[in-house]
């Protein structure tokens, strides 16, 4: 006997999988007015489909469906207007301020490198110097890109 799933338990799987990439807006309010409008429209396509089940009739649950993602691709479409409005551009010239960020840190750690090129075998304090250097030297890059944007 084949395992039964009723359109009401498969929605929630469905919206999930629909909603799940679209919810990209990081800007917090945008974020919760998109979380209010899927969960809305997950209530909504539940009612619904409880109302007039679709069963195993396939063109029932696609048309339930289509709606379904129709608002939910407005909604993330909605959210992600928001999070642009809310996050302006960086500056023009942040591309090349952050390549010269990047291009530092690499030139340190290849100087890093070559100070201790050849050595085989390195002491325990050498490669706790070596490692807190190289942490040092992202933690900087990392600081350095952030300024930027």
């Amino acid at each position: 006997m084949k395992p039964h799933l009723s359109v009401p338990c498969l929605v929630p799987l469905i919206l999930a999988a629909l909603a799940g990439p679209a919810a990209a807006a990081d800007d917090a309010q945008c974020l919760a007015e998109y979380k209010a409008e899927e969960a809305r429209i997950t209530r909504e396509a539940e009612r619904k489909a409880a109302a007039n089940p679709p069963g195993n009739d396939t063109g029932a649950q696609q048309r339930l469906m289509a709606g379904v993602h129709d608002a939910l691709k407005a909604a993330a479409d909605r959210a992600e207007r928001c999070n642009r409005e809310r996050h302006p551009p960086p500056p023009a010239d942040a591309k090349q301020r952050m390549q010269h960020c990047a291009n530092r840190a690499d030139q340190q750690m290849l100087e890093l490198r070559q100070r201790y090129a050849g050595q085989s075998k390195l002491s325990f304090e050498e490669q706790t110097t070596i490692r807190n250097e190289e942490n040092r030297i992202a933690t900087a890059r990392m600081d350095c890109m952030q300024k930027v944007r």
